[in-house]
């Protein structure tokens, strides 16, 4: 996909600094040429010495129908993820490949509950590049700026409601550990061992935006491979640049995973819920026996924390569980009227409306499109 391309698609357009390149004509060449990606460069630029040589890189760009097929199993995702109102998530993409660490710069507009593990071998520093809504991370508020912190195999939990622009930084731990070692409290290992949301000052948050967008711009700019030399400069910046914003953290300040009650109580009925064979035969008496609360509590956890009922964010979770597995036909084939009946839907004909008003396609749309892009590659 060209620049042009992705700028005109999409239902909004990130702000110009955010993705245009500085030179429109700029290729990887030229950057060489300009000193942004030569070895000198790169050593006034990072902290420590040379980097070890690293293989080519990757870039890929596109336009999103929803986040399903961008977030729910990419880079070793395994992410559940509920849509909570109609409409598509229409977004904007960029996902590159830096040797052993990734780089993820993306938008969308929706309401989403996203919960599950970002990566189980690697570290993820994800920072809120935009955001004009409700945002949370296990029940605590995130603004924008705000980084939040995910060991190896932790979990990602939250809502994500209106405009959110977001960046990912996935690095190996001896990575992360090896640049941290410069940052003094940051060295210590204690600090990364469970996940949090950290709020820098605002003159750090706006340095590390800076870094966030200037590599995305790059990246754009190269739009396809990464020459090795380019690589090793832009692991180095994204780690140092979110670091920096780290260090200037109080580590007193930081928000930690499962300190709300309504998000504790959300999580045990998705638990409970999955752990079920049959999860559309569960009654709501079932979840408040298993949690060992009252039916007033329960609601008002779900209400505070997603703003609907528990039965209505369980058909949610069973249409969001249809289409993702629609969009997976292309590895598993299947059927519009299995998927259906898997997640509980009996009446075909509403199942396809209510699936088109949710998601802005049919079912049977979702799913030619999946198996006309295994065919494809």
């Amino acid at each position: 996909m060209d620049n042009e391309g992705w700028r005109e698609s999409g239902s909004r357009s990130w702000p110009d600094a955010d993705w245009r390149p500085a030179r429109e004509t700029s290729s990887s060449a030229d950057l060489a040429d300009e000193g942004l990606i030569t070895g000198a460069f790169d050593e006034e630029r990072s902290f420590g010495g040379r980097a070890a040589p690293v293989s080519l890189g990757h870039v890929e760009l596109r336009d999103t129908r929803g986040p399903h097929e961008v977030w729910a199993h990419a880079a070793g995702r395994d992410l559940s993820i509920t849509q909570l109102t109609p409409e598509p998530c229409r977004g904007h993409l960029l996902r590159a490949s830096l040797g052993d660490m990734g780089f993820d710069s993306g938008a969308f507009d929706g309401d989403l509950r996203v919960r599950g593990v970002m990566s189980r071998k690697a570290f993820s520093l994800v920072s809120v590049m935009e955001q004009e809504g409700v945002l949370n991370q296990w029940g605590h508020r995130v603004e924008e700026g705000d980084i939040v912190a995910i060991p190896p195999g932790g979990e990602l939990d939250g809502r994500f409601q209106g405009h959110v622009a977001y960046a990912v930084v996935t690095a190996p731990w001896g990575l992360v550990m090896q640049r941290a070692e410069a940052f003094e409290w940051l060295a210590d290992p204690c600090f990364w061992t469970e996940p949090a949301v950290y709020s820098p000052p605002p003159e750090a948050r706006a340095a590390c935006k800076r870094v966030l967008q200037g590599c995305a711009g790059m990246l754009r700019a190269m739009s396809g491979g990464v020459p090795s030399g380019a690589v090793a400069f832009l692991r180095n910046e994204l780690l140092d640049g979110l670091l920096t914003a780290l260090a200037e953290v109080k580590v007193e300040g930081a928000r930690r995973q499962g300190a709300l009650n309504a998000a504790r109580i959300v999580r045990g009925a998705e638990d409970f819920l999955e752990s079920g064979g049959a999860r559309q035969a569960v009654q709501i008496e079932d979840i408040c026996v298993a949690l060992n609360i009252s039916r007033r509590t329960l609601y008002r956890a779900f209400h505070d924390l997603l703003d609907i009922s528990p039965k209505a964010y369980l058909r949610l979770k069973n249409m969001s569980a249809a289409r993702a597995r629609l969009l997976d036909a292309g590895r598993h084939p299947t059927t519009v009227t299995q998927v259906a009946l898997d997640q509980g839907f009996w009446e075909l004909g509403r199942f396809s409306g209510a699936y088109r008003a949710m998601f802005g396609e049919s079912p049977s749309e979702t799913l030619r499109g999946a198996q006309g892009a295994a065919h494809g590659r």
